[in-house]
Protein backbone atom coordinates (compact mmCIF):
# COMPACT_ATOMS: atom_id res chain seq x y z
CA UNK A 1 0.00 0.00 0.00
CA UNK A 2 2.65 2.29 1.03
CA UNK A 3 4.86 1.48 -1.82
CA UNK A 4 1.86 2.61 -3.97
CA UNK A 5 1.43 5.45 -2.47
CA UNK A 6 4.75 6.99 -3.01
CA UNK A 7 4.68 5.58 -6.93
CA UNK A 8 1.63 7.82 -7.48
CA UNK A 9 3.14 10.72 -5.45
CA UNK A 10 6.36 10.50 -7.29
CA UNK A 11 4.74 10.56 -10.58
CA UNK A 12 2.41 13.66 -9.67
CA UNK A 13 5.35 15.39 -8.69
CA UNK A 14 7.66 14.88 -12.01
CA UNK A 15 4.28 16.06 -13.91
CA UNK A 16 4.11 19.01 -11.88
CA UNK A 17 7.40 20.31 -12.29
CA UNK A 18 7.80 19.59 -15.70
CA UNK A 19 4.69 21.53 -16.40
CA UNK A 20 6.17 24.53 -14.98
CA UNK A 21 9.60 24.69 -15.68
CA UNK A 22 10.64 24.95 -19.40
CA UNK A 23 6.85 26.00 -20.98
CA UNK A 24 6.86 28.04 -23.46
CA UNK A 25 5.25 31.35 -22.16
CA UNK A 26 2.74 34.00 -23.57
CA UNK A 27 4.36 37.42 -22.74
CA UNK A 28 1.89 40.18 -23.10
CA UNK A 29 3.24 43.81 -24.74
CA UNK A 30 0.52 46.38 -23.54
CA UNK A 31 0.33 49.44 -25.37
CA UNK A 32 3.30 51.94 -24.41
CA UNK A 33 5.47 48.80 -23.66
CA UNK A 34 8.83 48.47 -25.32
CA UNK A 35 8.64 44.90 -28.04
CA UNK A 36 12.06 44.95 -27.74
CA UNK A 37 12.18 44.33 -23.53
CA UNK A 38 9.66 41.25 -24.11
CA UNK A 39 12.13 40.17 -26.81
CA UNK A 40 15.01 39.85 -24.08
CA UNK A 41 12.63 38.68 -21.51
CA UNK A 42 11.66 35.80 -23.77
CA UNK A 43 13.05 32.29 -24.68
CA UNK A 44 13.07 30.19 -27.20
CA UNK A 45 9.26 28.85 -28.66
CA UNK A 46 7.51 31.98 -26.50
CA UNK A 47 5.11 33.43 -28.04
CA UNK A 48 4.69 37.55 -27.70
CA UNK A 49 1.49 38.96 -27.84
CA UNK A 50 0.96 42.78 -28.92
CA UNK A 51 -1.75 44.41 -27.89
CA UNK A 52 -3.66 47.11 -30.17
CA UNK A 53 -2.11 50.52 -30.38
CA UNK A 54 1.06 51.92 -32.22
CA UNK A 55 4.64 51.12 -31.31
CA UNK A 56 7.62 52.86 -32.37
CA UNK A 57 10.72 50.83 -31.14
CA UNK A 58 12.63 48.64 -33.41
CA UNK A 59 13.35 45.06 -32.31
CA UNK A 60 16.61 42.92 -32.65
CA UNK A 61 15.37 39.08 -32.44
CA UNK A 62 18.15 36.82 -31.78
CA UNK A 63 15.84 34.30 -29.62
CA UNK A 64 14.93 31.14 -31.70
CA UNK A 65 11.21 30.67 -32.67
CA UNK A 66 9.94 33.22 -31.06
CA UNK A 67 6.11 33.74 -32.52
CA UNK A 68 5.02 38.04 -32.46
CA UNK A 69 1.58 38.38 -33.13
CA UNK A 70 -1.06 40.56 -32.66
CA UNK A 71 -3.43 40.26 -30.11
CA UNK A 72 -6.62 41.40 -32.29
CA UNK A 73 -5.53 39.37 -35.12
CA UNK A 74 -6.50 42.69 -37.08
CA UNK A 75 -3.66 44.71 -38.42
CA UNK A 76 -5.10 47.83 -38.46
CA UNK A 77 -5.46 48.08 -35.02
CA UNK A 78 -1.92 47.34 -33.62
CA UNK A 79 0.67 49.32 -35.85
CA UNK A 80 4.47 49.06 -35.72
CA UNK A 81 6.50 52.17 -36.95
CA UNK A 82 10.28 50.46 -35.99
CA UNK A 83 11.99 48.20 -37.88
CA UNK A 84 13.17 44.51 -36.88
CA UNK A 85 16.49 43.02 -37.21
CA UNK A 86 16.37 38.90 -36.68
CA UNK A 87 19.17 37.43 -35.92
CA UNK A 88 21.96 39.78 -35.51
CA UNK A 89 24.36 37.90 -33.10
CA UNK A 90 22.34 33.96 -33.15
CA UNK A 91 22.00 32.03 -36.39
CA UNK A 92 19.05 29.58 -36.88
CA UNK A 93 16.82 31.91 -35.81
CA UNK A 94 13.46 31.38 -36.83
CA UNK A 95 10.37 34.37 -36.05
CA UNK A 96 7.06 34.52 -36.93
CA UNK A 97 5.36 37.92 -37.05
CA UNK A 98 1.37 37.47 -37.24
CA UNK A 99 -1.61 40.55 -37.73
CA UNK A 100 0.50 43.85 -37.95
CA UNK A 101 0.54 47.39 -40.00
CA UNK A 102 3.83 48.19 -40.49
CA UNK A 103 3.89 51.82 -40.90
CA UNK A 104 7.22 53.11 -42.73
CA UNK A 105 8.88 56.47 -43.64
CA UNK A 106 10.11 55.55 -47.00
CA UNK A 107 13.46 54.71 -46.00
CA UNK A 108 13.10 52.18 -44.35
CA UNK A 109 12.55 47.93 -44.08
CA UNK A 110 10.27 46.30 -41.98
CA UNK A 111 12.04 43.21 -41.27
CA UNK A 112 15.17 42.05 -42.35
CA UNK A 113 17.20 39.02 -41.78
CA UNK A 114 20.74 38.15 -41.49
CA UNK A 115 22.84 35.20 -42.24
CA UNK A 116 21.73 31.20 -41.57
CA UNK A 117 18.27 32.57 -40.32
CA UNK A 118 14.40 32.74 -41.50
CA UNK A 119 11.16 34.36 -40.69
CA UNK A 120 7.78 34.39 -42.02
CA UNK A 121 5.60 37.03 -42.19
CA UNK A 122 1.45 36.53 -42.38
CA UNK A 123 -1.72 38.51 -42.78
CA UNK A 124 0.12 42.01 -42.30
CA UNK A 125 0.25 45.30 -44.69
CA UNK A 126 3.54 47.04 -45.20
CA UNK A 127 3.35 50.66 -45.97
CA UNK A 128 5.46 53.25 -47.25
CA UNK A 129 8.64 51.09 -46.65
CA UNK A 130 11.94 51.70 -49.09
CA UNK A 131 11.75 48.00 -48.64
CA UNK A 132 8.89 46.16 -46.98
CA UNK A 133 10.86 43.16 -46.32
CA UNK A 134 15.10 42.18 -46.77
CA UNK A 135 16.44 38.81 -47.32
CA UNK A 136 20.18 39.23 -46.22
CA UNK A 137 22.43 36.55 -47.12
CA UNK A 138 22.44 33.07 -46.58
CA UNK A 139 18.27 33.48 -45.48
CA UNK A 140 14.70 33.21 -46.10
CA UNK A 141 11.27 34.67 -45.29
CA UNK A 142 8.21 33.78 -45.82
CA UNK A 143 5.45 36.26 -46.61
CA UNK A 144 2.14 35.20 -46.02
CA UNK A 145 -1.09 36.82 -47.29
CA UNK A 146 0.02 40.36 -46.65
CA UNK A 147 -0.40 43.69 -48.40
CA UNK A 148 2.37 45.47 -49.54
CA UNK A 149 1.34 49.25 -50.22
CA UNK A 150 3.31 52.21 -51.93
CA UNK A 151 6.85 50.39 -51.33
CA UNK A 152 9.85 51.35 -53.36
CA UNK A 153 10.41 47.52 -53.58
CA UNK A 154 8.26 44.99 -51.52
CA UNK A 155 10.41 41.84 -51.34
CA UNK A 156 14.02 42.43 -51.88
CA UNK A 157 16.81 39.93 -51.62
CA UNK A 158 20.99 39.55 -51.70
CA UNK A 159 22.78 36.23 -53.52
CA UNK A 160 22.04 33.04 -51.65
CA UNK A 161 18.92 33.14 -50.67
CA UNK A 162 15.35 32.51 -50.76
CA UNK A 163 12.07 33.92 -51.20
CA UNK A 164 8.42 32.19 -50.52
CA UNK A 165 5.57 34.29 -51.16
CA UNK A 166 2.21 33.26 -51.37
CA UNK A 167 -1.38 34.86 -51.67
CA UNK A 168 0.54 38.41 -51.68
CA UNK A 169 -0.58 41.81 -53.53
CA UNK A 170 1.62 44.43 -54.14
CA UNK A 171 -0.67 47.88 -54.62
CA UNK A 172 1.41 50.35 -56.34
CA UNK A 173 4.76 49.15 -55.34
CA UNK A 174 7.89 50.20 -57.65
CA UNK A 175 8.53 46.84 -57.96
CA UNK A 176 7.02 44.00 -56.19
CA UNK A 177 9.96 41.01 -55.68
CA UNK A 178 13.67 41.83 -56.24
CA UNK A 179 15.99 38.69 -56.15
CA UNK A 180 19.60 38.94 -55.94
CA UNK A 181 22.41 37.09 -58.04
CA UNK A 182 23.73 34.61 -57.90
CA UNK A 183 21.86 31.94 -56.72
CA UNK A 184 18.74 33.57 -55.36
CA UNK A 185 15.44 31.94 -55.92
CA UNK A 186 11.84 32.41 -55.21
CA UNK A 187 8.72 30.78 -54.95
CA UNK A 188 5.50 32.77 -55.93
CA UNK A 189 2.35 31.84 -55.90
CA UNK A 190 -1.32 33.77 -56.28
CA UNK A 191 0.47 36.87 -55.89
CA UNK A 192 -0.93 40.23 -57.51
CA UNK A 193 0.28 43.58 -58.76
CA UNK A 194 -1.71 46.01 -58.67
CA UNK A 195 -1.37 49.52 -60.70
CA UNK A 196 -3.51 52.60 -60.89
CA UNK A 197 -2.91 54.34 -63.80
CA UNK A 198 -3.06 58.17 -65.18
CA UNK A 199 -6.89 57.92 -65.35
CA UNK A 200 -6.93 57.10 -61.38
CA UNK A 201 -8.07 53.05 -62.07
CA UNK A 202 -6.83 50.15 -60.89
CA UNK A 203 -5.31 47.46 -62.83
CA UNK A 204 -4.46 43.83 -61.72
CA UNK A 205 -1.41 41.97 -63.45
CA UNK A 206 -0.82 38.71 -61.94
CA UNK A 207 2.68 37.37 -60.99
CA UNK A 208 3.30 34.48 -62.91
CA UNK A 209 3.39 31.32 -60.68
CA UNK A 210 7.39 29.76 -60.46
CA UNK A 211 8.61 27.44 -57.96
CA UNK A 212 12.58 28.09 -57.35
CA UNK A 213 13.27 30.35 -60.07
CA UNK A 214 15.69 33.17 -60.34
CA UNK A 215 13.43 35.97 -60.91
CA UNK A 216 9.75 36.69 -61.50
CA UNK A 217 7.70 37.77 -64.62
CA UNK A 218 3.99 39.13 -64.78
CA UNK A 219 0.82 38.23 -66.77
CA UNK A 220 1.14 41.29 -69.22
CA UNK A 221 -1.00 40.13 -71.71
CA UNK A 222 -4.29 40.45 -69.73
CA UNK A 223 -4.01 42.41 -67.26
CA UNK A 224 -7.78 43.03 -67.15
CA UNK A 225 -8.99 39.70 -66.65
CA UNK A 226 -10.27 38.37 -63.16
CA UNK A 227 -7.18 36.58 -61.66
CA UNK A 228 -7.29 34.66 -58.37
CA UNK A 229 -7.58 36.85 -55.20
CA UNK A 230 -5.43 36.06 -52.46
CA UNK A 231 -6.96 34.03 -49.58
CA UNK A 232 -7.59 36.47 -47.34
CA UNK A 233 -9.62 38.63 -49.92
CA UNK A 234 -13.35 38.74 -49.92
CA UNK A 235 -13.67 41.03 -52.73
CA UNK A 236 -14.55 39.51 -56.00
CA UNK A 237 -13.80 42.23 -58.16
CA UNK A 238 -10.55 41.67 -59.76
CA UNK A 239 -10.45 44.56 -62.56
CA UNK A 240 -10.69 47.67 -60.29
CA UNK A 241 -9.83 46.73 -56.77
CA UNK A 242 -11.17 48.75 -54.40
CA UNK A 243 -7.91 51.42 -53.03
CA UNK A 244 -6.06 50.50 -49.63
CA UNK A 245 -5.63 53.41 -47.22
CA UNK A 246 -3.56 53.95 -44.35
CA UNK A 247 -4.63 52.78 -40.87
CA UNK A 248 -4.69 55.75 -38.93
CA UNK A 249 -5.98 55.39 -35.74
CA UNK A 250 -6.37 52.15 -34.17
CA UNK A 251 -10.00 49.91 -35.37
CA UNK A 252 -11.97 48.62 -32.48
CA UNK A 253 -12.98 45.74 -35.06
CA UNK A 254 -11.79 42.59 -33.51
CA UNK A 255 -12.14 40.96 -36.50
CA UNK A 256 -9.55 40.33 -39.11
CA UNK A 257 -10.03 42.73 -41.82
CA UNK A 258 -8.02 42.13 -45.19
CA UNK A 259 -10.32 43.82 -47.13
CA UNK A 260 -8.99 47.06 -48.94
CA UNK A 261 -10.80 50.45 -48.31
CA UNK A 262 -11.54 53.00 -50.78
CA UNK A 263 -9.57 56.06 -49.76
CA UNK A 264 -6.67 56.90 -52.01
CA UNK A 265 -3.30 57.95 -50.43
CA UNK A 266 -2.33 61.96 -51.39
CA UNK A 267 0.68 61.09 -52.79
CA UNK A 268 1.75 58.45 -54.58
CA UNK A 269 5.29 56.60 -54.05
CA UNK A 270 6.02 57.00 -58.23
CA UNK A 271 4.26 59.35 -59.88
CA UNK A 272 2.54 59.05 -63.44
CA UNK A 273 2.05 62.19 -64.42
CA UNK A 274 4.71 62.54 -67.81
CA UNK A 275 7.09 65.00 -66.88
CA UNK A 276 6.90 69.02 -68.05
CA UNK A 277 10.31 69.77 -68.14
CA UNK A 278 13.05 67.58 -70.63
CA UNK A 279 14.16 64.89 -67.94
CA UNK A 280 18.12 64.04 -67.43
CA UNK A 281 18.83 62.00 -69.19
CA UNK A 282 20.34 58.87 -66.88
CA UNK A 283 23.12 56.04 -67.54
CA UNK A 284 21.96 52.60 -68.53
CA UNK A 285 23.61 49.99 -67.26
CA UNK A 286 23.12 46.32 -66.60
CA UNK A 287 23.95 45.68 -63.31
CA UNK A 288 23.76 41.98 -63.55
CA UNK A 289 20.66 41.76 -60.70
CA UNK A 290 17.37 42.48 -62.65
CA UNK A 291 14.06 40.98 -61.03
CA UNK A 292 12.50 40.17 -64.80
CA UNK A 293 10.04 43.19 -64.47
CA UNK A 294 9.63 45.31 -67.07
CA UNK A 295 7.44 48.04 -65.80
CA UNK A 296 9.19 49.16 -62.56
CA UNK A 297 10.21 52.91 -61.59
CA UNK A 298 12.63 51.98 -58.39
CA UNK A 299 14.46 49.79 -57.71
CA UNK A 300 17.89 48.93 -56.39
CA UNK A 301 20.64 46.49 -56.94
CA UNK A 302 23.81 45.58 -55.33
CA UNK A 303 26.76 44.40 -57.49
CA UNK A 304 31.15 44.36 -56.84
CA UNK A 305 34.10 44.36 -59.31
CA UNK A 306 32.43 46.79 -61.81
CA UNK A 307 31.85 50.18 -62.67
CA UNK A 308 28.86 50.51 -65.16
CA UNK A 309 28.50 54.10 -66.27
CA UNK A 310 30.77 55.40 -63.57
CA UNK A 311 33.98 57.29 -64.80
CA UNK A 312 35.81 55.67 -61.92
CA UNK A 313 38.01 52.53 -63.60
CA UNK A 314 35.82 49.33 -63.06
CA UNK A 315 39.58 47.65 -61.62
CA UNK A 316 39.59 50.23 -58.70
CA UNK A 317 35.80 49.86 -57.59
CA UNK A 318 35.52 47.37 -54.70
CA UNK A 319 31.60 47.44 -54.74
CA UNK A 320 28.72 49.64 -55.37
CA UNK A 321 24.93 49.97 -55.59
CA UNK A 322 22.73 51.18 -58.01
CA UNK A 323 19.18 53.25 -56.83
CA UNK A 324 16.94 54.67 -59.42
CA UNK A 325 13.61 56.88 -58.28
CA UNK A 326 11.42 59.67 -60.20
CA UNK A 327 12.00 63.37 -59.61
CA UNK A 328 9.58 65.93 -59.47
CA UNK A 329 10.02 69.51 -59.03
CA UNK A 330 9.34 70.68 -55.33
CA UNK A 331 9.89 67.48 -53.84
CA UNK A 332 12.24 65.76 -51.83
CA UNK A 333 14.05 63.06 -53.36
CA UNK A 334 16.11 60.15 -51.27
CA UNK A 335 17.95 57.59 -52.68
CA UNK A 336 18.30 54.74 -50.24
CA UNK A 337 20.96 51.71 -50.46
CA UNK A 338 18.97 49.10 -49.00
CA UNK A 339 21.47 46.03 -49.85
CA UNK A 340 24.45 47.74 -47.66
CA UNK A 341 26.86 47.03 -50.53
CA UNK A 342 28.86 50.33 -49.70
CA UNK A 343 29.48 53.06 -47.20
CA UNK A 344 26.79 55.12 -48.63
CA UNK A 345 23.62 54.86 -46.71
CA UNK A 346 21.62 57.84 -48.27
CA UNK A 347 21.61 60.60 -50.12
CA UNK A 348 19.34 63.44 -50.01
CA UNK A 349 18.11 66.24 -52.29
CA UNK A 350 15.35 69.01 -53.03
CA UNK A 351 14.98 69.04 -57.05
CA UNK A 352 14.01 72.48 -58.93
CA UNK A 353 12.88 70.43 -61.76
CA UNK A 354 11.65 67.25 -62.86
CA UNK A 355 13.88 65.63 -63.97
CA UNK A 356 12.14 61.74 -64.36
CA UNK A 357 13.24 58.60 -63.82
CA UNK A 358 16.81 59.38 -62.38
CA UNK A 359 19.80 56.92 -61.50
CA UNK A 360 22.88 57.23 -58.59
CA UNK A 361 25.65 54.97 -58.46
CA UNK A 362 27.68 54.89 -54.76
CA UNK A 363 30.97 52.82 -55.15
CA UNK A 364 33.61 51.60 -53.02
CA UNK A 365 37.03 51.69 -54.32
CA UNK A 366 40.01 49.73 -53.21
CA UNK A 367 42.59 52.85 -53.64
CA UNK A 368 42.38 56.34 -53.91
CA UNK A 369 40.04 57.25 -56.90
CA UNK A 370 41.77 57.62 -60.30
CA UNK A 371 40.01 61.07 -60.59
CA UNK A 372 41.57 62.96 -57.85
CA UNK A 373 45.26 63.57 -57.21
CA UNK A 374 46.11 63.49 -53.99
CA UNK A 375 44.33 62.31 -50.51
CA UNK A 376 43.35 64.94 -47.62
CA UNK A 377 45.10 64.97 -44.27
CA UNK A 378 43.96 62.05 -41.92
CA UNK A 379 44.34 58.45 -41.62
CA UNK A 380 41.78 57.17 -44.65
CA UNK A 381 39.05 54.93 -43.80
CA UNK A 382 36.84 54.68 -46.98
CA UNK A 383 37.04 56.19 -50.36
CA UNK A 384 33.98 56.04 -52.83
CA UNK A 385 32.16 58.31 -55.44
CA UNK A 386 28.77 59.15 -55.32
CA UNK A 387 27.16 59.87 -59.40
CA UNK A 388 23.67 61.43 -59.77
CA UNK A 389 22.48 60.93 -63.30
CA UNK A 390 24.71 62.45 -66.11
CA UNK A 391 25.92 65.43 -67.65
CA UNK A 392 27.29 66.92 -63.68
CA UNK A 393 23.23 66.88 -62.55
CA UNK A 394 24.44 66.24 -59.23
CA UNK A 395 26.51 69.63 -58.97
CA UNK A 396 23.77 71.01 -61.10
CA UNK A 397 21.96 74.35 -59.85
CA UNK A 398 18.95 72.13 -60.46
CA UNK A 399 19.16 70.64 -57.31
CA UNK A 400 19.89 71.77 -53.72
CA UNK A 401 19.89 70.91 -49.33
CA UNK A 402 22.03 67.85 -50.68
CA UNK A 403 23.10 65.39 -47.96
CA UNK A 404 24.59 61.97 -47.44
CA UNK A 405 24.59 59.51 -45.21
CA UNK A 406 26.95 57.25 -44.42
CA UNK A 407 28.63 54.91 -41.95
CA UNK A 408 31.82 53.92 -40.20
CA UNK A 409 32.77 50.09 -38.84
CA UNK A 410 33.58 50.14 -35.55
CA UNK A 411 36.31 47.63 -35.88
CA UNK A 412 38.64 50.34 -37.79
CA UNK A 413 37.40 52.83 -34.89
CA UNK A 414 39.36 50.27 -32.17
CA UNK A 415 41.96 48.41 -34.14
CA UNK A 416 43.40 51.68 -36.00
CA UNK A 417 42.78 53.36 -32.09
CA UNK A 418 40.56 56.43 -34.30
CA UNK A 419 38.80 58.90 -32.31
CA UNK A 420 35.41 58.88 -32.98
CA UNK A 421 34.69 62.40 -32.57
CA UNK A 422 37.35 63.59 -35.40
CA UNK A 423 35.88 61.06 -38.39
CA UNK A 424 35.64 63.56 -41.15
CA UNK A 425 34.05 63.52 -44.51
CA UNK A 426 36.00 65.86 -47.65
CA UNK A 427 34.73 65.99 -51.63
CA UNK A 428 36.58 66.22 -53.68
CA UNK A 429 36.28 69.88 -55.59
CA UNK A 430 36.41 69.62 -59.34
CA UNK A 431 36.68 73.28 -60.22
CA UNK A 432 39.22 74.13 -57.97
CA UNK A 433 41.14 70.82 -57.43
CA UNK A 434 41.42 70.35 -53.47
CA UNK A 435 39.62 68.36 -51.21
CA UNK A 436 37.18 70.71 -49.15
CA UNK A 437 35.99 69.36 -45.56
CA UNK A 438 32.62 68.96 -44.71
CA UNK A 439 30.36 69.15 -41.38
CA UNK A 440 29.15 65.69 -40.23
CA UNK A 441 27.05 64.91 -37.57
CA UNK A 442 26.86 61.67 -35.84
CA UNK A 443 23.17 60.65 -35.37
CA UNK A 444 23.52 57.17 -34.34
CA UNK A 445 25.66 54.14 -33.16
CA UNK A 446 25.58 50.36 -32.25
CA UNK A 447 28.23 48.09 -31.76
CA UNK A 448 28.93 47.82 -34.92
CA UNK A 449 28.70 50.88 -36.82
CA UNK A 450 28.45 54.51 -36.36
CA UNK A 451 25.82 56.78 -38.60
CA UNK A 452 26.95 59.84 -39.53
CA UNK A 453 25.19 62.73 -41.88
CA UNK A 454 26.54 65.63 -43.92
CA UNK A 455 25.33 68.61 -45.70
CA UNK A 456 27.59 68.36 -49.43
CA UNK A 457 27.60 71.11 -52.33
CA UNK A 458 27.54 68.63 -54.46
CA UNK A 459 28.09 64.76 -55.52
CA UNK A 460 31.39 63.24 -56.71
CA UNK A 461 34.65 61.90 -54.74
CA UNK A 462 34.36 61.44 -51.27
CA UNK A 463 36.84 60.49 -48.37
CA UNK A 464 36.37 59.81 -44.92
CA UNK A 465 39.05 60.12 -42.28
CA UNK A 466 39.88 59.80 -38.62
CA UNK A 467 42.99 60.73 -36.63
CA UNK A 468 43.98 58.86 -33.60
CA UNK A 469 43.35 59.36 -30.14
CA UNK A 470 45.25 61.41 -28.35
CA UNK A 471 45.76 63.36 -31.86
CA UNK A 472 44.06 66.57 -31.95
CA UNK A 473 42.33 67.78 -34.51
CA UNK A 474 42.93 71.16 -36.35
CA UNK A 475 38.99 72.01 -37.34
CA UNK A 476 36.38 69.94 -35.18
CA UNK A 477 34.25 68.22 -37.33
CA UNK A 478 31.61 66.01 -35.62
CA UNK A 479 28.80 67.61 -34.46
CA UNK A 480 26.76 64.74 -31.85
CA UNK A 481 23.22 64.07 -31.91
CA UNK A 482 23.24 61.43 -29.58
CA UNK A 483 21.66 61.92 -26.13
CA UNK A 484 24.58 60.63 -23.80
CA UNK A 485 22.60 60.27 -20.96
CA UNK A 486 20.35 57.91 -22.34
CA UNK A 487 19.74 54.68 -20.08
CA UNK A 488 21.50 51.84 -21.62
CA UNK A 489 19.53 49.60 -19.29
CA UNK A 490 16.01 51.08 -20.35
CA UNK A 491 14.87 48.41 -22.44
CA UNK A 492 15.12 46.03 -19.26
CA UNK A 493 13.91 48.42 -16.60
CA UNK A 494 10.70 49.02 -19.05
CA UNK A 495 9.36 45.64 -19.19
CA UNK A 496 5.97 45.70 -17.07
CA UNK A 497 5.23 42.66 -20.03
CA UNK A 498 3.61 40.26 -18.15
CA UNK A 499 4.57 36.78 -18.40
CA UNK A 500 2.62 34.06 -18.22
CA UNK A 501 4.41 30.65 -18.01
CA UNK A 502 2.40 28.09 -16.08
CA UNK A 503 4.68 27.77 -13.14
CA UNK A 504 7.87 29.66 -12.03
CA UNK A 505 10.41 27.71 -9.64
CA UNK A 506 8.95 29.61 -6.66
CA UNK A 507 5.19 28.44 -7.71
CA UNK A 508 6.73 24.85 -8.20
CA UNK A 509 8.64 24.60 -4.85
CA UNK A 510 5.43 26.02 -2.75
CA UNK A 511 3.13 23.10 -4.86
CA UNK A 512 5.46 20.95 -3.97
CA UNK A 513 5.96 21.91 -0.19
CA UNK A 514 1.95 21.76 -0.35
CA UNK A 515 1.58 18.67 -1.20
CA UNK A 516 4.51 17.17 0.55
CA UNK A 517 2.46 17.99 3.75
CA UNK A 518 -0.42 16.42 2.28
CA UNK A 519 0.84 13.02 2.22
CA UNK A 520 2.84 13.54 5.52
CA UNK A 521 -0.73 13.46 7.04
CA UNK A 522 -2.00 10.93 5.22
CA UNK A 523 0.71 8.85 5.23
CA UNK A 524 0.24 8.87 9.41
CA UNK A 525 -3.09 8.32 9.34
CA UNK A 526 -2.11 4.84 7.55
Amino acid sequence: MKNRFFAILSAFLILMAGSGIGAAANIIVHNGESIQAAVNNATAGDTIIVEPGTYSDSATIDTQDLIIKSKSGNPDDTILTGSFKIGEINNNVGTVFDGFTFQGDDTSSAVGTTEFVGCTVQNSKIIHHWVGLTVGQDTGITSLNNQFIECRTGISSLPFTHIQAENNRFIDCGESIFVGVPEGTVTSINNVEIHTDASGKQVIVPINDITEGTSITTNTTTPDQPVKPPANNTTTNTTTPEKPVEPKVPSNNTTNNTTTPVEKPAEPTVPVTTPTETPVETPVEDTGSSSGGSHHSSSSGGSSGGAGGSPEPAKNVASKEISQTFITKGKPVVFNFPQNATCIEFIKFEAKKTAGKTTTIVEDLKNKSTLVSDLPEGIVYKSFNVWVGNAGYGNSKDIENKSIGFKVNNVWILDDHINKSSVALFRYDDENKEWVKLPVKLVDEDEQVLHFTAETPGFSSFVITGEKIGVESTEPAVKSEINKSTDLNMSENNSENSRDPGFGPVAVILIVGAVGLCCLYFYRKM
